[in-house]
C-alpha cells in the first residue's frame, strides 16, 4: 500500500512541474508560455482599401498556414492569405531579432501582395517596405509596417504598372508565430 501512496505522490509532484496541465497535454492543447489559444493578426490599408486577416489558434495551424513566420534556408517568411489575395515578406536575417527591417526597390523586385488578382512588388527605385518588429516573446512576433509598391500589370511580359502607385498604410501583426 506504501507503494502506491508514494507512486501517486511522486505523480502529482511531476505533473505540477508540467509547463502543461494533464488534461491540456490528453487533449492535445498547446500552451504557448502560458498564453493558451494565441489569436495571431496581420491588417493594413492598400491604397485606402482594408485587408485583414486574423486566426484564432495560431499555434494549431496544420499543414496550411493563414497566418505564420517560417524559416526558409536562412531567411523568414512572414505570410497571410485573406479572401482578397495573399500577403509575404521576408525578413533576410538568420537572427528574428526586435528592429527594423527594409526592403528598397534598389535591392532588386520583391513581391509583397496579391490584392484583389494583382501583385504588387517593391520593383521602382522609389518604391519600399518597412517592417518593425516591436516584439518577439515565446515564439509570437507583433510590430507594424508601411510601404510604396508598384503593380505587376502583365506577369507573362514583367509589365509593369505605375511606379510607386501603391500604398501601404496603418501595417500592424500582432502574435504572428514564428515556425521553425
Amino acid at each position: 500500500m506504501k507503494v502506491y501512496v508514494i507512486v501517486l505522490l511522486i505523480a502529482i509532484i511531476l505533473s505540477s512541474c508540467l509547463k502543461q496541465s494533464i488534461p491540456d497535454a490528453m487533449l492535445g492543447v498547446k500552451n504557448s508560455g502560458g498564453q493558451g489559444k494565441v489569436t495571431a493578426t496581420l491588417s493594413y490599408k492598400i491604397n485606402g482599401n482594408a485587408v485583414n486577416i486574423s486566426v484564432d489558434d495560431a499555434d494549431n495551424q496544420n499543414g496550411f498556414y493563414t497566418l505564420a513566420c517560417s524559416l526558409n534556408s536562412g531567411y523568414y517568411i512572414l505570410s497571410g492569405v485573406s479572401n482578397s489575395g495573399e500577403t509575404t515578406f521576408s525578413f533576410y536575417t538568420d537572427s528574428l531579432a526586435v528592429g527594423n527591417y527594409k526592403f528598397l526597390g534598389t535591392y532588386g523586385d520583391m513581391f509583397f501582395t496579391d490584392y484583389n488578382n494583382t501583385a504588387e512588388y517593391v520593383h521602382a527605385p522609389s518604391d519600399s517596405m518597412s517592417f518593425n518588429i516591436t516584439s518577439n516573446n515565446n515564439r509570437h512576433i507583433s510590430g507594424n509596417f508601411s510601404g510604396v509598391l508598384t503593380p505587376l500589370l502583365d506577369p507573362n511580359n514583367n509589365i509593369y504598372g505605375d511606379p510607386s502607385s501603391v500604398l501601404i498604410t496603418n501595417g500592424s501583426f500582432k502574435n504572428v508565430p514564428v515556425f521553425y
